[in-house]
């Protein structure tokens, strides 16, 4: 049965329209831009069998998630794939595609690399997909992205992401005429499915509070993925949560090799590993379908970033619940983060709603002296 993104998404791609949809975390967005592609490849076999389609994510992770949907929709059809991330040699990448692929799924940094220093010809690209595309268009992003963008010839461009702003509505328009945007479920807000629970800790008392809850047969739903902000911070607090809890935890992050970042996420899947701590590289769009529970131990600087986060706790509209310690050091998000949290049902620490109503009235009384001195 299609999800509702996928009946809105699905009859406009496959007429060649280029889209912006916007829908909910685990709402089903990557088979909506999936069926299309691999439709498309299928339809229109060209021989020798050279690249149609090319997938951008933001993240390892993502592209090896995005690349074994496609198998399994593709499987017994003339429809093959090639996996072109860092961490693997760039040499079996190549010779992937040289023997003939329908579709590429990279990261932009690597799908750079590839195109500068091997001659391959993008102008058979009829369909980019920018998987997470307000990720995939932020400075870090922006100029790899145009740069493969510009490589190719004019193809049907599908965006997606959960958090879709006006900037990345404004960009996607330069890339695409006669855009359509769609937009499903609650636009920039968490999964309805996902019951938040803000908790107020100060920074010296968050390791605590986490072992309490992980110790606590009340409150702790494995399997859990825990958030963090640094990668160090990963390491050190799997560490910490094994030896001070038992409860076997391993850690994530952008430093480890590629090989280990897949043996860790099937631990976990496989229920070896009870908690994994991880840095942003699980919070966008990877399946984590056993996953009920997060705890975002760090607050990220964007409220984007934490509906992305826990997310992970719900796919396809399966219950789940998150847990976000936040303090002073959050300041900056307050009013974002509580409309977030009252527009779902959520309680509201009496710390953050006193400290929310004191950033506010800061903000109130530079704007009223702002407009007193004429600036």
């Amino acid at each position: 049965m299609p999800t509702p993104v996928q009946m809105q998404a699905i009859p406009s791609a496959l007429i060649g329209r280029s889209m912006l949809v916007s829908a909910e975390t685990g709402s089903g967005k990557t088979c909506s831009f999936l069926v299309p592609v691999v439709d498309y490849c299928t339809k229109f076999k060209n021989n020798p069998q050279t690249p149609l389609a090319m997938v951008l994510a933001p993240t390892r992770e993502l592209c090896i998630q995005v690349e074994e949907q496609a198998k399994l929709l593709g499987k017994g059809l003339p429809f093959k794939t090639a996996l072109v991330v860092g961490g693997d040699a760039m040499a079996g990448q190549v010779h992937r595609i040289k023997q003939g692929v329908s579709m590429i799924v990279g990261t932009p940094g690597r799908l750079i690399d590839l195109l500068t220093k091997h001659d391959f010809e993008m102008d058979t690209i009829k369909i980019l997909v920018l998987d997470e595309v307000d990720c995939m268009i932020q400075r870090g992003f922006r100029e790899q992205v145009m740069q493969i963008f510009q490589a190719l010839s004019q193809p049907q461009v599908l965006m997606y992401s959960a958090t879709v702003s006006k900037e990345v509505e404004k960009v996607a328009g330069s890339m695409a005429k006669d855009l359509t945007i769609v937009s499903v479920g609650r636009p920039n807000k968490p999964s309805g499915a996902v019951r938040q629970l803000a908790i107020w800790v100060e920074s010296n008392k968050k390791k605590q509070k986490l072992f309490d809850i992980l110790t606590s047969k009340q409150h702790f739903k494995p399997p859990v993925v825990v958030f963090v902000g640094s990668r160090i911070g990963a390491d050190l607090l799997s560490e910490a949560i094994t030896m001070k809890t038992g409860v076997r935890a391993l850690s994530i992050h952008g430093e480890k090799k590629m090989k280990e970042r897949r043996d860790v996420v099937r631990s976990f899947l496989v229920g070896e590993v009870s908690v994994i701590v991880a840095t942003g590289v699980l919070g966008r769009g990877v399946d984590l379908l056993s996953v009920r529970q997060v705890i975002v131990f760090d607050m990220p600087n964007s409220t984007k970033e934490y509906v992305h986060m826990i997310g992970r706790a719900s796919r396809m509209g399966e219950d789940g619940a998150a847990i976000v310690f936040v303090n002073e050091e959050n300041k900056k998000i307050f009013p974002e983060l509580v409309d977030i949290l009252e527009s779902s049902g959520a309680a509201i620490p009496r710390e953050l709603a006193n400290s929310r109503r004191a950033v506010n009235s800061f903000s109130v009384g530079r704007a009223q002296k702002k407009r007193k001195h004429g600036y």
